[in-house]
């Protein structure tokens, strides 16, 4: 650690207690600092001979992504101290220690995320609470049936009946809804319900913050003349729009009769009457919510925090619904042993905690606690959900924090970047010098950064000559920004420079991350990309948009009635199901009877794949009754086995890895969503159609191998905590402020509370007129918060201005993060000229102005003035800077990624012209029998060559082909990726994900319980194996490693051409220039002498095809390496009878 992280850890050791807060900018390395610090927390902890240091040790992160990446870069960190041999770590740890700790590590259920965290401490202490055991937490599906179902109550409660029905009126539900479920008093009671809970207010207290709301919106009450009214238009607005307002009052009203002012009064009395009524049904609801959690044994995350914070720090008989037998010494023990976990609490992105969360910690925490908090309010982009940064604020300037004014506080500014290159760097500085402190565009007002000025990059790569900042200019679409007419305009310009860059090696070998800020246009860029032959995935989709996922819940669906003709039907005509004309006429012939289909199917069945397919609902039908009584993760495994949806009969999800990660990503959720409860068909059918129905509220669907496509689209929210090597932002025209709080109705930023005035009057609408009459602006609502610009700020009343423009500042910290994630290339989609954008309401404005673009919109490179010249005395900025691509794809199918799939054995179809390594030797040794092999094999793979030996002792379950796969996978990536030898010796990461990703791309099933198996094996023999081989030593120490290496080519033996496609595990070039291929064979049993012949004479072949290749004065060695039953490795010599005379033996053969 160097500069402020070495001084934030000096200081946290040289105290045992303490407040340490630490704000820096995005590439500091803050994530690393905290990880380095909790491992040296460990070591020192067991130096003192602790005989549990993890136990007083918790680091936590707000997002799940984040926190993933805490336990593997603290195991890092101790491997990093083990193999220091030259003092650069503070503390040195032998690998024993190291892999000590590392187990340690995996003991604690104290690193993760905040919400993991609190899950622990709830589970101690719900039946406290009057829960019957740990409930189910986080389903977003059970508990948006379980609101439906409280709403449903209250509606039907003679309590609130009344008050339901006028407020239905007050903000009905848009006539054109069609889904049944869309209730909008029931969004705006939930919504105010999570908000109020957040806050850790009393009913009384958030009723008081709505009516707060009222005074401020009525500064002098309502009015009662038209002076008044125009009064406080001026004082919300300015005397343009007062003047225009009282232009289009009819002439020679009186003013105390006027209609607006009437109207006005109207709107102050029903406002407050709907305030008192909505909060009666409020309370109402949140007692049917909370006796319904209890009830049902399920709760949210944010419920865990909230109940947390009230059973530790109120009075027991206080707090409701709590078991009447809970005791204070039950309570008191429980906070002592999480005091004592906590004495080292770290806390990544710090900026976005919620108050709940916070006060959820707080009883833990005593001043003989050490905290360290690290975060960046300039990147806090999750107050929509509750983040409070102004807590962060308050800690890094005043020491308060955790209920506690520390003694000892420490607080460090970090700006120095180890990410970006110097040219980005400069551009961001550009870009936000004034954006963050600017009140037209949010800034200061309530401002929660930690330090005033905007705080500059410091990056410490060197430049490039060429251009990391780039701009994909377009001509000036006709369409207004941010719609698709716009975008179609967009998406040639900025597709075509991403390909153009691939193409001509701007951006090297890396992978491209698009950046949108919704996900409203990725599919029309995508298409644009797969058309021009680019590979593209998106990380941002949804599990339960999937098609294959859609299928399997119409499935369970199904399953629960499958004798039911009107529900068979309903499933054959879905979408998701897209079966042949023939088989849907089966199905209509049959009378949707599903026996009636399995008697006429043998004859009527037309496409093999739907074959399959068919024979499988059968089969489910007929294990209905079995079904009713097995868990929903076994249900659902059953669907996706017998109707072969790995294989993907429809051909709905290309990426087999992705189809695969899909269909697990299901399974464990079920599994996780039940625990050691059970659903039933019609219950897990009822969950799986409501994420169906919403599919964000379940999981993004998961990208395994994400760095095999070309291109990947992610959101900007999904991207925060990662970097990648190239990133662009595409889609940006839209108006900062287009889905404001002007177009809400219930409001909850900060401290302030407030909802709409009902609809049913009026809100006093502000309009412009023209000397025609009609009106031509719109300046939003006098009542209500406005998105129109006055002088440099949202105007409206103070309470609301306040929130609109907090909120367009979250906008802008968004772009914040957008740009800050690239490395090496920003690539920015601006269009050459703007009209009607203003900098204040648009990124690409201000983009451009920024950076000069419209004074340098021609194709080439401009330099830009900065706006911190002591650093860079330009900025250099490429323009169209790229070839035009000529790669060009006649299909409109999503190209298959170069590397998506492991790569796949050689199918080889017999002809004496098309051979390989795997088969050279049984093709010429015994000619006649292997040919007549090689020919019938129905699976066109390479003749077998294993022994027929009784196997030793393997993983459970699992054909040792597969085996050999999954394990061939392992090492050849271990390799690949630069896994260090005390990760391979100890099956540290990476290889866990690895193994997980070799696993999901297996073309069979491998059950979680195989899976461990496999672990455990690689673990305890291979992997100790391979580390420790001379092999494994070689290849570490080469200059150049290549994993499965194509090895093609065609010979000519005897004036017939023999074409040969081999794949050499691994290639490596030593500091000699010597070439070395290396060859990894898995044993079981001992290996026969005709084996030991075929495998030499296969990585000879090898050895033989590179050297082909090679200029004449390279040479190349050739090397078997055996693993498993017996570890052995040896150099290959050259055979006695020359490869070609072996080609030869071929063509004499036919």
């Amino acid at each position: 650690m160097k500069g402020k992280q070495a001084a934030v850890r000096e200081d946290y050791f040289q105290h045992d207690a303490g407040f340490f807060a630490l704000d820096c900018n995005p590439g500091f390395g803050k994530s690393t600092t905290l990880n380095q610090i909790a491992a040296e927390a460990l070591v020192r902890a067991d130096a003192a001979g602790d005989r549990c240091p993890e136990q007083q040790l918790c680091v936590i992160s707000f997002s799940r992504e984040d926190a993933a990446s805490i336990e593997p870069g603290i195991r890092d960190a101790l491997d990093a101290f083990a193999e220091d041999t030259d003092g650069t770590y503070p503390v040195q740890i032998s690998p024993e220690t190291a892999d000590r700790l590392k187990r340690r590590l995996q003991m604690t259920d104290h690193i993760g995320t905040i919400d993991s965290v609190l899950r622990g401490i709830f589970e101690d202490i719900a039946s406290e609470l009057g829960f019957d055991g740990m409930p189910s937490v986080g389903n977003a599906s059970q508990l948006s049936l379980l609101r439906q179902n409280c709403i449903a109550s209250v509606r039907q409660d003679d309590a609130y009946s009344d008050q339901c029905t006028r407020l239905d009126t007050a903000y009905p539900t848009a006539a054109d809804s069609d889904d049944e479920s869309d209730d909008r008093l029931h969004t705006l009671l939930e919504d105010a319900r999570a908000k109020k809970r957040d806050r850790r207010l009393s009913i009384d207290d958030f009723e008081a913050r709505l009516r707060d709301t009222v005074t401020d919106v009525y500064p002098s009450g309502p009015p009662e003349t038209l002076a008044d009214l125009l009064g406080d238009i001026r004082t919300f607005y300015d005397d343009d729009v007062a003047t225009d307002f009282a232009a289009q009052q009819p002439p020679e009203t009186d003013e105390e009769t006027n209609e607006a002012v009437k109207d006005d009064q109207e709107c102050y009395e029903e406002w407050l009457t709907c305030i008192e009524e909505f909060c009666t049904v409020l309370e109402g609801y949140e007692r049917a919510y909370d006796a319904a959690c209890r009830d049902q044994g399920v709760v949210s995350h944010a419920d865990i925090a909230y109940w947390i914070a009230e059973y530790f720090d109120n009075p027991m008989e206080d707090i409701a619904g709590a078991d009447k037998s809970a005791s204070e010494e039950y309570r008191a023990r429980v906070k002592a042993r999480y005091t004592a976990k906590f004495q080292s609490l770290l806390i990544d992105e710090a900026q976005d905690i919620s108050i709940a969360q916070h006060d959820a910690l707080a009883p833990f925490v005593t001043d003989e606690t050490r905290v360290l908090m690290a975060g960046d309010v300039d990147q806090c982009i999750y107050v929509w959900r509750n983040a409070r940064p102004e807590q962060f604020v308050t800690g890094f300037k005043r020491g308060e924090y955790f209920e506690t004014e520390w003694t000892e506080h420490r607080s460090y500014s970090g700006s120095r970047t180890y990410r970006m290159r110097p040219d980005i760097a400069a551009a961001v500085d550009t870009i936000f010098g004034d954006v963050f402190t600017d009140p037209a565009r949010g800034g200061g007002v309530d401002a929660v950064s930690a330090n005033t000025d905007y705080s500059s990059l410091e990056p410490t790569r060197s430049g490039t000559a060429d251009p990391a900042v780039h701009i994909a200019g377009y001509t000036q679409p006709e369409g207004a920004p941010g719609t698709p007419d716009w975008f179609k305009t967009e998406k040639t310009p900025v597709a075509n420079y991403l390909a153009g860059g691939l193409t001509d090696d701007t951006f090297g070998h890396d992978t491209v991350t698009v950046l949108f800020a919704t996900r409203s246009n990725m599919d029309e860029l995508a298409e644009q990309l797969t058309n021009q032959g680019f590979s593209v995935v998106n990380a941002s989709t949804h599990l339960f948009e999937n098609p294959l996922i859609k299928l399997i819940c119409r499935v369970v669906w199904w399953l629960v009635e499958p004798y039911d003709p009107e529900r068979t039907r309903r499933l054959v005509e879905s979408e998701c199901l897209p079966l042949s004309s023939e088989s849907t006429a089966l199905f209509a012939d049959a009378g949707y009877q599903i026996d009636a289909v399995a008697e006429r199917g043998d004859s009527d069945r037309q496409a093999t794949t739907e074959d399959g397919f068919l024979a499988g609902l059968v089969a489910l039908a007929r294990r209905r009754a079995r079904h009713t009584s097995d868990p929903g993760s076994l249900v659902a495994e059953e669907i996706i086995e017998m109707l072969g949806l790995r294989a993907d009969p429809f051909g709905q999800v290309p990426d087999p890895e992705r189809r695969l990660a899909a269909c697990d990503a299901l399974l464990y959720s079920i599994e996780d969503w039940e625990g050691d409860e059970r659903y039933s068909l019609s219950e897990l059918a009822q969950i799986l159609n409501s994420y169906v129905a919403e599919p964000k509220d379940g999981l993004v669907h998961p990208v395994p191998n994400q760095d095999e496509y070309d291109i990947v689209f992610r959101t900007i929210h999904n991207m925060k905590g990662d970097e990648d090597s190239v990133v662009c932002l595409a889609d940006a025209s839209g108006s900062v402020n287009f889905r404001g709080p002007h177009t809400d109705t219930f409001l909850a930023l900060g401290d302030t509370l407030a909802l709409a005035p009902p609809e049913t009057v009026s809100r006093t609408p502000l309009t412009q007129s023209d000397d025609q009459g009609p009106a031509t602006t719109d300046y939003g609502s006098l009542r209500w918060a406005s998105d129109y610009w006055s002088d440099g700020r949202i105007a409206g009343p103070p309470s609301l201005s306040r929130i609109s423009q907090r909120y367009c500042a979250e906008q802008w910290r968004v772009l914040y993060v957008a740009l800050t994630r690239a490395r090496d290339h920003l690539v920015l989609s601006l269009p050459y000229e703007r009209r009607d954008n203003g900098v204040e309401t648009s990124w690409i404005a201000t983009l451009a102005d920024a950076l000069s673009f419209e004074e340098n919109s021609s194709a080439g490179i401009y330099e830009a003035p900065v706006s911190n010249a002591e650093k860079e005395a330009a900025l250099t900025v490429g323009v169209n800077d790229v070839a035009l691509p000529e790669r060009k794809s006649s299909e409109g199918q999503q190209p298959t990624p170069r590397s998506a799939h492991v790569p796949a054995k050689t199918k080889t179809g017999w002809t004496s012209r098309y051979v390989n390594g795997t088969s050279v030797y049984q093709l010429t040794a015994n000619a006649i029998g292997s040919k007549a092999q090689y020919i019938l094999d129905e699976r066109g793979e390479s003749v077998s060559t294993r022994s027929e030996s009784i196997d030793a002792d393997l993983p459970d379950g699992i054909e040792r082909e597969q085996l050999g796969e999954i394990i061939h996978q392992v090492l050849t990536r271990a390799v690949s990726q630069n896994v260090s030898t005390a990760s391979l010796r100890s099956f540290d990461r990476p290889l866990p994900e690895i193994l997980a990703r070799s696993v999901t791309a297996s073309d069979s099933r491998i059950t979680p319980a195989m899976r461990a198996s496999i672990q455990t094996y690689l673990s305890d023999r291979i992997c100790p194996q391979f580390a420790t081989s001379d092999t494994w030593k070689e290849i570490q120490q080469a200059q150049t490693q290549y994993v499965e290496e194509p090895i093609h080519t065609v010979l000519e033996i005897d004036g017939i051409e023999i074409e040969t496609q081999n794949r050499a595990d691994i290639v490596s070039v030593q500091s000699d220039g010597q070439w070395v291929v290396d060859e990894l064979k898995l044993t079981h049993s001992s290996i026969e002498q005709e084996t030991r012949k075929q495998h030499r004479l296969q990585v000879a072949f090898y050895a033989w095809l590179l050297e082909q290749q090679l200029p004449t004065e390279s040479s190349v060695t050739a090397r078997l390496t055996y693993l498993g039953e017996s570890a052995e490795s040896a150099v290959v010599s050259s055979p006695i009878v020359p490869v070609p005379e072996w080609l030869a033996g071929l063509v004499d053969s036919e």
